[in-house]
């Protein structure tokens, strides 16, 4: 009896492990059925894609600067001597020519009347010796003097002549530093600083600088762009700049761009004019300039929140086959809400935007419910 019931036992537990063993073949496509358990059990997420299309843009380049003085000028004197005036205080503003110092001409006066003497002496001696030359040359002509006295006579009126022409030279040298005493301005502007006053001694080495002129009818906004926007910014490009203090912001054009690139800063120094005939500006005043550097066109452009950054690499995402695609790409300019590809999209593909091209993970099926509209060019 005992071994009927062992038999029975045995004959149970032969017939469980036959129920339980798994069919080793999948009846769908072949796959296993642990895959098709996990792409069942994956969710279908709704994404909106926009297209690559082609356009123009332009990216925008901002950076602090500075308004400066177009020119400014550190004045002293050509000649040394006592200040004896001073015409201009800080802040005052003058013409082209206008006197702004005296140096006491007194001492370049009394130089000026011995030049002018000494040249009324050279040319006395001139005249006497062309005519001692004229007597001889009527006595030579009847042989009463002999030709060497008569050559020497002439290298005399010569001699003579060089040193009435030195003697000329000396009293326009010292009628020039006599004029120099009286220093006027080079070119209309603000005395942006008075540095000495009358009784000064003002010394040319070196030179003693009176008076600081800039030059403030017209300023210069100064401004240093980054290395890697080399190739954005040109001359003649429109520009926008901000004071301020200022309730409008002043439009002009970038007047020059530096050929160089500073070592320290990776920068490269662009200049750019404004009118202040009516000097409402002041020199050395902050700024901030924007530039709108000439429109790119005929490129590919996607939206910028299409754009994601991963592992040091660029990429958009892109439905294929149902699935999240990441593709890497190359960009070029950027305004607000577009970007450039250079590479890695032709106008044929569509890029997922909005929540999901920051947040879904590539490899992940979508399903496309919306497309955004086309971006503006």
């Amino acid at each position: 009896m005992r071994n009927f019931d062992y038999l029975i036992l045995m004959l149970t537990l032969l017939v469980g492990l036959g129920c339980g063993q798994a069919d080793p073949a999948s009846p769908v496509s072949g796959r296993p059925a642990g895959d098709l358990e996990s792409t069942s059990l994956q969710p279908i997420l709704s994404v909106t894609t926009a297209p690559v299309e082609r356009g123009s843009i332009a990216q925008h380049v901002s950076a602090p600067g500075s308004l400066m003085a177009r020119r400014e000028s550190r004045i002293g004197t050509e000649v040394r001597g006592r200040i004896q005036t001073i015409f201009v205080q800080d802040g005052d503003r003058v013409e082209a020519g206008a006197e702004l110092f005296q140096i006491d001409p007194a001492p370049y006066q009394v130089n000026l009347r011995q030049a002018e003497a000494g040249l009324d002496l050279a040319r006395a001696e001139r005249k006497q010796i062309e005519a001692d030359l004229a007597r001889l040359s009527q006595l030579h002509s009847r042989d009463i003097v002999a030709a060497d006295e008569l050559a020497r006579m002439k290298t005399q009126v010569a001699v003579a002549k060089a040193r009435e022409r030195q003697a000329k030279e000396s009293v326009a040298l010292a009628r020039h530093n006599l004029e120099q005493t009286l220093v006027v301005a080079p070119y209309g502007g603000s005395i942006a600083a008075r540095l000495v006053d009358e009784g000064t001694t003002a010394l040319v080495q070196p030179q003693t600088t009176v008076v600081v002129l800039q030059e403030t009818t017209q300023l210069e906004a100064e401004a240093n762009i980054p290395e890697s926007q080399l190739a954005i910014v040109r001359v003649g490009d429109s520009a926008r700049i901000h004071v301020q203090g200022l309730g409008q912001a002043i439009e002009t054009t970038v007047a020059t761009v530096g050929d160089t690139i500073d070592p320290t800063t990776r920068t490269y120094h662009v200049r750019l004019l404004i009118d202040n005939a009516d000097h409402r500006l002041k020199a050395g005043v902050f700024a901030h300039i924007e530039i709108t550097p000439e429109a790119k066109t005929g490129i590919l452009l996607v939206p910028r929140e299409a754009v994601r950054s991963e592992d040091g690499q660029t990429r958009v995402l892109v439905v294929r086959d149902g699935r999240a695609v990441p593709v890497r790409v190359e960009l070029g300019l950027v305004d607000e809400s577009r970007v450039e590809v250079v590479s890695g999209l032709t106008v044929d593909d569509a890029v997922i935007v909005g929540a999901a091209a920051r947040e879904i993970a590539p490899g992940m099926r979508v399903q496309v419910v919306a497309q955004q509209a086309e971006p503006a060019t």
